[in-house]
């Protein structure tokens, strides 16, 4: 017994100094955990003078993570004591001796700083977690108590962080040496994720959101870290881009990229994703206005980025080869902080508009949804030169960006005049700030409001598609300098025809979507003369033709359709016989509008298809020829062209076959007699 008397002797003594000089934080974490767990009777006392010790202060992340790592620990060794001791046929249960262990500790907190409390319940409730899968799973409710202390002592530290007095003279004597705000929500945000919804909606939640979002805008500097970018570049006889290791720049970003709130800023923007939620499901009317305001901040602090961003030489660069070693090692810590506030950002803003979704806009005076839509994507729109690095905005993004990007354009596109406004602003920037056509900042902000118009196409008036959108794609139809642009813009053109192809079956009258039928000639042209290799792919092109025929069908004058046909058929007889790779994707193309053209023209375009299949002299062409055909005609053409063409398909695959072998055999393992015999039900 002596040993563990002098652990807790040297336990004790150390709590009661004003310093850990003498004794190691790593050896006091050890004690706390085994005395906590394994001191008789009861852990009050050893609590309370834990709880009252002067070693935790001044605060620091590695102090407060002691005490929160010793409680998480004592929760497991008390937990091996209990399994040990558990041999009494009337012994309590498992979860009965761990509720009055648990109460015991709590009890011994009680009037402890508000801080170092949290710290304790925090690591406790950790602690807890870990164990549930070794208690029955009815005894689980030993996670309450702790759930409920936590709950209320993280209040006390936001009611001590909001008071107008900041926070009285006591509690500031104790955090004046270190930033508590921050150290609090890095402590709380560990845990409280972990307390059910019912018990987290308790806090204040208002005054919870602010201190988040304060200390967000604290950790990147209000957007400002790149304030002093400009000044700081230089440039020498080998590289164009020269940073010092010494110049501005570099300490701020240092700063910045070494502070504890950015190396926590994961945790801290889940809770605060957490608390956007619950305050816009619990308390809507109040929620709003506050997260209106947050949005605003994120829009604001990605503002200032930009603004100091875009007039430096490294928003042109395009290549490492252009920066000094020096440079890059700036550049780096730059990136991984740009890229940092682009993941809080859409960790935040997606849990709001999630939430809102089912928010009807019922009030004049509170903000409307599509406002903070609007405000979202603003803020996504700033960072699209850091978006551009990850694949763009649209179909190419990572799944949290696609899922936050589309979700604000699904809640901006409820409202058809605000959806048309912010279409009206993405295609008229008179900015001062444009940068030239070619710059990679231009390109990247192009490409993300050409996805979002894209999106939008359905809901807006045909004079901003004619007067904003078409001349905003026009330029970069053919450009292919930058992929993602020219992808964009070939997507809206086809938006556009989707759209009026939709309109066209749901109306009665054929005078609607004058405009879109009078750019099928020139789009016809535009494919075509992007059929060469480098621009779009065999798959963009025939997808692209086949929407554009399929809009220019959906009309009772037949003859558009036909144009586009008849410009291709021309296109492939006008091909260079020594390029037989664009003459062959051309007919692929034209094969892929079989299923785009109604019944009535099917005839006129099957014989051009059939001539230059019996034509083709490369037997590998021929095949593949013959497979996208069948392909299109199984899984694509209508019901009411089905007949006509397995009619057309049995009389020429017979031909087929005896040149082709194993064409008798379908994909897919099913004969074509078979598919033949299905013609009277289809």
């Amino acid at each position: 017994m002596a040993a563990p008397d002098r652990g807790l002797t040297l336990l004790l003594s150390s709590l009661a100094r004003s310093n850990a000089t003498e004794t190691p934080l790593a050896t006091i974490q050890a004690l706390i955990a085994h005395y906590l767990a394994n001191i008789h009777p009861s852990p009050t006392p050893l609590a309370a003078t834990i709880v009252s010790s002067p070693i935790f202060l001044p605060f620091s992340h590695a102090k407060l993570e002691v005490l929160s790592t010793s409680f998480r620990h004592a929760v497991h060794l008390k937990l091996q004591a209990l399994k040990a001791d558990s041999n009494g046929l009337f012994s309590p249960s498992l979860d009965t001796q761990l509720n009055i262990w648990s109460l015991a500790i709590f009890q011994g907190l009680e009037g402890g700083h508000a801080i170092i409390r949290l710290a304790c319940c925090s690591g406790f409730l950790l602690g807890l977690e870990d164990i549930l899968q070794h208690l029955p799973v009815k005894k689980r409710g030993v996670k309450g108590i702790a759930e409920d202390e936590l709950v209320m002592t993280f209040a006390d530290v936001i009611d001590q962080l909001s008071t107008s007095d900041t926070w009285g003279k006591e509690f500031r004597s104790a955090a004046e040496s270190a930033d508590a705000l921050v150290l609090s929500l890095i402590i709380a945000s560990q845990s409280l994720l972990l307390v059910p919804s019912q018990k987290f909606t308790a806090l204040p939640l208002s005054h919870l959101l602010g201190l988040i979002m304060r200390t967000i805008e604290d950790a990147f500097d209000g957007g400002r870290f790149l304030s002093s970018l400009q000044s700081s570049l230089s440039s020498n006889a080998k590289f164009k881009i020269h940073i010092p290791l010494d110049s501005p720049i570099s300490e701020s970003i240092k700063s910045v990229s070494n502070s504890t709130s950015i190396a926590y800023i994961g945790s801290i923007s889940k809770l605060c994703a957490r608390t956007v939620s619950l305050f816009v499901d619990h308390r809507p009317n109040a929620a709003l206005p506050l997260i209106s305001e947050a949005y605003e901040k994120l829009n604001s602090i990605t503002a200032h980025v930009v603004t100091d961003w875009f007039p430096t030489a490294l928003s042109g660069a395009t290549g490492q080869s252009l920066l000094s070693p020096d440079a890059r090692e700036v550049t780096t810590a730059i990136w991984a902080t740009l890229k940092t506030l682009l993941f809080s950002v859409i960790m935040i803003t997606e849990a709001g508009l999630s939430a809102l979704v089912y928010i009807p806009s019922s009030s004049a005076v509170l903000p409307r949804n599509s406002t903070l839509a609007v405000i979202v994507l603003q803020t996504l729109s700033h960072l699209s030169f850091v978006i551009a690095q990850f694949g763009g905005a649209g179909h190419g993004a990572f799944d949290e960006l696609k899922r936050l990007f589309y979700l604000a354009l699904d809640v901006l596109g409820s409202d058809v005049a605000e959806s048309n406004e912010y279409a009206r602003r993405l295609c008229d920037v008179k900015s001062g700030l444009d940068p030239p056509l070619a710059h990679p900042f231009y390109q990247a902000k192009k490409a993300f409001a050409l996805s979002a118009i894209e999106q939008l196409v359905p809901v807006l008036n045909e004079l901003i598609i004619q007067e904003l959108v078409l001349p905003t794609c026009l330029p970069h139809l053919s450009d292919t300098s930058h992929r993602e642009t020219f992808e964009s813009a070939h997507s809206v053109i086809l938006a556009i025809f989707a759209s009026h192809a939709q309109k066209a079956s749901e109306s009665t009258s054929q005078q609607r979507g004058g405009f879109t039928r009078k750019i099928v000639p020139f789009y016809a042209n535009c494919l075509i003369d992007n059929s060469v290799q480098g621009r779009l792919s065999t798959l963009q092109l025939r997808l692209a033709y086949a929407a554009l025929v399929r809009s220019a069908a959906s009309v009772a004058d037949l003859s558009l359709a036909w144009f586009c046909i008849d410009c291709l058929l021309a296109a492939i007889a006008s091909t260079d016989e020594h390029d037989d790779e664009r003459k062959h994707r051309l007919q692929l193309t034209l094969i892929s509008c079989v299923p785009s053209v109604p019944l009535a023209l099917l005839p006129r375009l099957l014989d051009p298809i059939r001539s230059f299949m019996d034509a083709a002299q490369d037997e590998k062409d021929r095949q593949e020829l013959i497979d996208a055909l069948f392909e299109e005609i199984k899984v694509r053409v209508g019901d009411k062209e089905k007949e006509y063409m397995i009619r057309w398909w049995g009389e020429l695959r017979m031909k087929w076959a005896h040149t082709v072998p194993g064409r008798e055999e379908i994909q897919g393992g099913h004969s074509l007699d078979t598919e033949m015999s299905l013609t009277p039900r289809l």
